[in-house]
């Protein structure tokens, strides 16, 4: 007797699953299972709409197949749409964001269950799309870009899991998007011209710089973010664009520590204001001043003046930043450690924004310049990142407003601070004078007690913006 065949078919296939669902569930178990009941209720009837069938929903995924790339595609965008509906009428503490994944490929239909690498890639698309975004293979963009109205994003072709063949990807615009996401596109089509404006006097700065020792020259890259200050005696600040970076480094990274695994891709869904430089004891002592800090930090007699404040803890650091709050009226706060590595980073994805070496005369620590590092150095000494930000690396570690946890598993993947873990610890980012060029790098992190105050030990503010 042969033996029997098993069906194949051509489908396209979707794989959802929720971001940070663990953290979800760890911190309000009921609700957040609530939550997802009606969420998955929503998946059901999107689908039944645009012609497909559910095949599983096991834990906090759904898998669904479609007969039509465009459905699936149709059906995704819907589906994300009004989940983000649902989210704005939810407490940010609740929000559920689904990521999901779309290929087009073969699979073996055995009754209402299906295999394959038409499945696998799906999965794989699925996890690196962002929180509430849709990512698609090359082979379902091919069939839907002439047929839908959506916004498409070439992500680039990437090797994934168990696939031997590099997958193209585009990730998609949902309708609710789209106005930010033209508006974000405008705005660096202006910044582009302008560049273009001043191209030849880029060009002589250049120059200048690479050929006319200048320690602590701005780099020619710089981009035109905005710079600004809310009050006289308030930090300066610069506008942080929204976008998406991997954070974290690779265990092959010289210097990585399991801490900073495992690399995940986090979406910086809205733009946000950072310190140009830490908090330095100058304006630390205005808050003195107004009677607003209580704490007053030995400056073990460096000067008070720009030198980055230390010896003030994630505690004393509260003190401050309401008092910033009540002056000005605005949202500060630290900020989350994704903020502070994407910004740090500015848009690279090297050990430091640089490149991969520490070089010499970059930042302030053990073995960075020909000078000892045996001490802070004014802030702004050396030279600032892409974001025009100084001292994201060395001189002083810098308080985020993150409980500390040994690892990245589980951890917010939209930017916003961990909440969970030992919350009697916080992180520091950023590294210190007298440490190793490896403890500079952009990935390198620690957790120290909310009550230390040392002598490495600072912070540079964040706040919202409208």
């Amino acid at each position: 007797m042969p033996d029997i065949v098993p069906d194949r078919e051509l489908l396209s296939i979707m794989a959802a699953d929720v971001a940070g669902y663990s953290r979800l569930m760890a911190a309000q178990e009921r609700s957040t299972v609530e939550t997802l009941k009606a969420y998955r209720a929503c998946f059901r009837e999107h689908v039944a709409r645009f012609k497909g069938r559910v095949i599983d929903t096991a834990g906090d995924s759904v898998l669904a197949a479609f007969a039509s790339p465009t459905s699936a595609v149709e059906c995704a965008v819907a589906i994300q749409d009004e989940l983000a509906q649902r989210n704005a009428n939810l407490p940010p503490h609740r929000v559920m964001e689904f990521r999901i994944g779309i290929n087009l490929g073969d699979v073996i239909a055995d009754g209402n269950t299906i295999y394959g690498d038409g499945v696998n890639v799906a999965a794989r698309l699925e996890g690196l799309a962002e929180s509430g975004g849709i990512m698609i293979s090359g082979s379902v963009f091919a069939h839907v870009q002439d047929k839908v109205g959506h916004l498409f994003v070439f992500e680039g072709r990437k090797r994934v899991k168990n696939i031997a063949a590099p997958v193209a990807m585009y990730s998609v615009v949902p309708s609710h998007e789209r106005a930010s996401f033209l508006d974000r596109r405008r705005r660096r089509k202006a910044a582009l011209l302008a560049t273009g404006a001043v191209l030849g006097t880029a060009i002589l700065a250049w120059a200048w710089y690479a050929f006319v020792p200048h320690y602590g020259a701005p780099s020619a890259e710089i981009l035109p973010l905005r710079v600004f200050r809310d009050c006289p005696d308030c930090p300066e600040l610069v506008e942080i664009p929204s976008g998406v970076f991997e954070r974290g480094s690779p265990p092959g990274e010289p210097g990585h520590h399991t801490s900073e695994g495992p690399v995940t891709r986090v979406a910086i869904r809205r733009s946000f204001a950072i310190g140009r430089y830490p908090v330095t004891f100058g304006e630390w002592d205005q808050c003195l001043r107004e009677s607003a800090c209580r704490h007053k930090p030995n400056d073990r007699g460096w000067g008070r003046g720009t030198g980055p404040v230390f010896y003030v803890s994630w505690n004393d650091v509260e003190d401050y930043i309401a008092w910033l709050r009540t002056k000005t009226g605005k949202a500060y706060r630290l900020p989350s450690e994704a903020e502070w590595e994407y910004a740090a980073r500015a848009g690279t994805s090297t050990a430091y924004p640089w490149g991969n070496a520490v070089g010499r005369k970059m930042a302030n620590c053990k073995g960075c310049s020909e000078d000892a590092s045996d001490r802070t150095t004014p802030v702004g000494s050396f030279p600032p990142n892409r974001f025009n930000l100084f001292d994201m690396h060395g001189n002083v570690w810098q308080w985020a407003a993150d409980c500390w946890n040994a690892s990245y598993a589980g951890a917010p993947a939209d930017g916003s601070p961990w909440l969970n873990g030992e919350c009697g610890k916080a992180v520091v980012r950023g590294g210190a004078w007298g440490l190793s060029p490896d403890d500079i790098r952009s990935a390198r992190r620690e957790g120290d007690s909310k009550d230390l105050r040392s002598g490495r030990r600072g912070f540079r503010v964040a706040r919202h913006l409208p």
